[in-house]
Parts: structure tokens; C-alpha cells; sequence
């Protein structure tokens, strides 16, 4: 029988908390739900687990997290790639308001797998309104999190169709915790009374072939909104 040296299981233990940081943390846009046309509207990007109070710092991100691209969806459906800017523990951008209806921000990055056979891959949304207008046209995606004009009710899709059974957990301003499970048709409804941000997650995971040529046996997929009610 093999022993195992310290080094060893030092290193196993380093990856297996690697994995579960990856698997905790997410990515988030933190942006006002409503604007006005003809304003510059601001957002930011934190990787960060809010249930424990853990807002990474740059330096500190998952893998090639920071590599990951924002998109940015315009009433009319124009899709457009969004600068940002490196801060210490974010990213930061804005964007001009030309038209009435929703705009929607969306960021799918997979991770670049540093070990093992499990792929993360961190979505995040985040809906804003320049009052009422045409709502964002479908868009080939695969894990979402999204909710009607000021509802609190989500609707979760995979890969363009509504997902059942969904678990969203929804962590309210006093930190407590609360999961809603999805119908049929992909939609939850959570209670949003208090006013302050709620941070909403669903999570989804892939397990794949026996032999899958990318050499991977599961894909981790989160979607992420983060919604301030004021």
C-alpha cells in the first residue's frame, strides 16, 4: 500500500478547498435595477460568497475568473461587449442609456480547470429598467436567472428552456437564508419585503458522458442576480 507523505496530503487538502471555493463563490453585478435614457449607468462585478461575508479580492479570484466577458443587451436587441475597469476587490464599468425598455447585463465564463474532472462555470445577470418598454429578446445561454419588471418572481432557464426543480437560495439584508424550488415552467416567487439587497443563486450540474472527449465528468453551473429594493 502507498503511504502518504505530508506533502501529499497537504496538496489534496489545498485542491479539495480550492474546488469548494470555487463552488461557494460566484460572480455578481451589483447595478440600480432603473435609469433614465440618457444617462451613464454604473455597475460593478464582485466574486464573492455573501453567506459568509467574503468579497474576494483580485489577487485572490478563482482560476482565469477575471477573464470573463460582459455583455450588455439592449431593448432593441443589440448586443454589445462592455469595457471594465480593475479595482482592488472589483470590476467597474457604465454604460449610456439611448433607449426605453430593458437592458440586460450577462456574464458565462467556465473557468479554465486548474485540477480534477469538474468544470465551473459562473453566470451572472443583472435586468435594468429605463422605464417600461420591449423587454430583452430571448438569448441562447445556459444557466439563467432572471424575473419580470419589479417582481419578485424568477424564472430559471437552462440552455433556453424553463428548468424544474430548480433550488434558487435567496439570501435576504438580515442575512437569512431562504430557498425556493422552481415549477414546471422554471418560475419561483421569493419574499422580498425588507428593504436592501437580496443576493439570489441557482445552481445547476452537468454530469457528462463516461469518456466525454473534453476528459471531464461534470460541468458546476451557477447563475447569479443581485436585487436592491429600496
Amino acid at each position: 500500500m502507498k503511504k502518504l507523505t505530508l506533502n501529499t496530503v497537504y496538496l489534496t487538502l489545498l485542491l479539495s478547498l480550492l474546488a469548494f471555493s470555487a463552488q461557494a463563490h460566484a460572480l455578481w453585478i451589483h447595478t440600480s435595477s432603473n435609469t433614465e435614457i440618457g444617462k451613464t449607468h454604473d455597475f460593478k462585478v464582485y466574486y464573492a460568497d455573501y453567506h459568509e461575508n467574503a468579497i474576494e479580492a483580485l489577487a485572490d479570484w478563482y482560476s482565469d475568473v477575471e477573464d470573463f466577458e460582459l455583455w450588455l443587451i439592449s431593448p432593441s436587441g443589440k448586443k454589445t461587449k462592455l469595457e471594465t475597469k480593475a479595482k482592488e476587490d472589483h470590476f467597474e464599468g457604465s454604460f449610456a442609456v439611448e433607449e426605453k425598455g430593458e437592458y440586460q447585463l450577462q456574464i458565462s465564463h467556465t473557468a479554465k480547470v486548474l485540477k480534477g474532472t469538474t468544470a465551473y462555470q459562473f453566470n451572472a445577470y443583472a435586468q435594468v429598467w429605463s422605464g417600461k418598454g420591449k423587454k430583452v429578446s430571448k438569448q441562447q445561454r445556459d444557466l439563467s436567472l432572471s424575473r419580470k419588471q419589479k417582481s419578485s418572481s424568477f424564472q430559471v432557464n437552462y440552455k433556453g428552456n424553463a428548468l424544474a426543480d430548480a433550488s434558487i437560495n435567496v439570501l435576504g439584508p438580515d442575512k437569512e437564508n431562504k430557498e425556493i424550488l422552481t415549477g414546471k415552467k422554471g418560475k419561483a416567487k421569493a419574499t422580498m419585503e425588507r428593504k436592501g439587497k437580496y443576493f439570489a443563486e441557482v445552481t445547476y450540474t452537468d454530469q457528462l458522458n463516461a469518456g466525454d472527449p473534453s476528459g471531464l465528468k461534470a460541468i458546476w453551473r451557477c447563475a447569479t442576480q443581485v436585487i436592491e429594493v429600496e
